[in-house]
């Protein structure tokens, strides 16, 4: 009996709203990863697993897959949850993202939800003290489904992966900081850490003019009001927006239907989208282009990023590999 999956095959048609979460269980309760992270499911088997030596609980050692060896998160001792010893079949899930592949062990699987990003709601109530563990929760039949945030997981371990504002990085210079305050900037990100962290880099770089919302229907609903605004005043787009910035996965409206509206919209059409997500693969690289992205870029590239709004809004040399996914990529 095969005892994969691939996930890669699973794909939605680009900029519906929609999302497709593998839900897994641990001790009794759902949880749920977005399938675009998934590279496969597959039993866990002891010979696979090698321990390292006074390892940190919650990643107590590697898996071999494929002839690779995947750093391997428990996450029981991730998520703080009580292990059980009575589970016959763990299952791992081997994920990508973020430039790195994972494995995370779970007691199992159940099943793929289609749903759409309206549906997600953010925590609330007592539940956000583990908000940094989780990024929403999805009301699935009779059951709740948290989200977990699988980045904030695998920062603890591996740093270089996580955005930081107070780290030392090489901006580019090609713009000068009185260029760069001249623009007006959307910001469109989740996640209040990342959010506050790209707010803070642009900042720096001289990027000053930058207006910051929590999920895709909040930057859509301000681009309307701003689009409503220059047509009573006859202004052009130019100065009233100048480039979008948004992640893939918000609740209320992802940023894939965000561009989508955006470069369907007569008023905006021109007007440059960066997608920035820890889900930049081959795979997503070609829904961006469907969508219309004008680039791409994998999170936590912050170089990259402020390179590629330079060549997008004063015409300067590419920022490097702009616009196509992180090498090593499936």
């Amino acid at each position: 009996m095969d005892n994969t999956r691939d996930a890669q095959g699973i794909l939605l048609e680009s900029g519906t709203n929609e999302v497709e979460i593998l839900e897994f269980f641990l001790g009794g309760q759902s949880y749920g990863i977005n399938v675009s992270k998934i590279l496969q499911i597959i039993s866990f088997e002891e010979e696979r697993f090698t321990r390292t030596p006074d390892a940190d609980p919650a990643m107590p050692g590697v898996l071999l897959w494929r002839e690779k060896t995947l750093p391997f998160i428990d996450l029981y001792a991730a998520l703080n949850v009580r292990h059980r010893d009575d589970v016959e079949r763990p299952i791992a899930l081997v994920t990508e993202f973020n430039d790195l592949t994972c494995s995370f062990l779970t007691d199992g699987v159940n099943r793929i939800h289609r749903i759409g990003w309206d549906k997600i709601d953010p925590l609330d109530g007592y539940m956000n003290q583990f908000s940094s563990h989780f990024t929403g929760s999805v009301h699935v039949g009779d059951k709740d489904v948290l989200l977990v945030d699988f980045e904030y997981l695998v920062a603890n371990f591996f740093p270089e992966t996580k955005l930081d504002s107070d780290s030392q990085m090489a901006l580019p210079e090609e713009a000068t900081p009185e260029m760069r305050s001249g623009k007006h900037v959307v910001l469109a990100e989740d996640s209040p850490f990342i959010r506050h962290t790209i707010l803070t880099i642009l900042q720096q770089s001289g990027y000053t003019d930058v207006q910051p919302f929590e999920n895709g229907l909040a930057a859509s609903e301000y681009l309307n009001a701003k689009k409503k605004q220059a047509e009573e005043q006859n202004i052009p787009v130019g100065d009233m927006v100048n480039l979008i910035i948004t992640d893939i996965e918000m609740p209320q409206l992802d940023g894939l239907t965000l561009c989508r509206r955006i470069k369907e919209d007569p008023f905006y059409g021109q007007t440059p989208v960066i997608i920035f997500s820890s889900l930049i693969n081959e795979q997503m690289a070609v829904k961006c282009r469907e969508v219309g992205a004008d680039a791409f870029i994998t999170k936590p590239r912050m170089v990259q990023l402020v390179g590629t709004l330079d060549n997008l809004l004063f015409e300067l040399a590419p920022a490097e590999d702009q616009g196509e996914p992180p090498s090593g990529t499936a």
